[in-house]
């Protein structure tokens, strides 16, 4: 008997894809590509507003899918 195959990161716990996961993959990578220029970038370093580009791409990384697991288990 084989066993059940464990589904990929990018997919939910029923094996299906989630696109969810893929844009919070792409949301946090977009999210450190912004940090390191914000950091290298010799223009940018001294402004404050240098970090709202990387805070808000790492809050739609995260948010989005915590809000999904609330509404998944409060309205089966």
């Amino acid at each position: 008997m084989a066993e059940p195959q464990k589904p990929g990161y990018l997919e939910d716990h029923k094996g299906h894809p989630s696109s969810m996961r893929l844009m919070s993959m792409i949301a946090l990578i977009a999210s450190i590509i912004f940090g390191f220029i914000a950091l290298l970038h010799p223009g940018v370093k001294n402004e404050a507003n240098a970090l709202y580009m990387p805070t808000l791409f790492l809050i739609a990384a995260f948010a989005p899918k915590a809000l999904q697991k609330f509404a998944e288990s409060r309205f089966q």
